[in-house]
């Protein structure tokens, strides 16, 4: 995962060293949905995914970083507001 964020700051101009307050857009949004309607939603965040690893990890600009265990049924939405 950790080679997949340093390309994910490296394609939109960041520093591929660390996350700083301007990798996370105010308007920024990452919903994940599971089959049996549970929700969790993250503002000011970001997520990518791992499908080789069967992974999505989201993270945030206040709460650190999530890792979710990607499965069918599961539906990942990443918009600006």
């Amino acid at each position: 995962m950790e080679n997949k964020l340093r390309n994910y700051l490296t394609a939109k101009g960041s520093s591929p060293e660390t996350l700083s307050v301007s990798d996370f857009p105010v308007s920024s949004m990452v919903r994940i949905e599971l089959e049996d309607d549970s929700k969790v939603e993250f503002r000011y965040a970001f997520a990518i995914e791992a499908p080789e690893f069967k992974e999505i990890a989201v993270f945030t600009e206040h709460c650190g970083h999530h890792l979710f265990q990607l499965h069918e049924g599961m539906t990942l939405t990443a918009e600006k507001r």
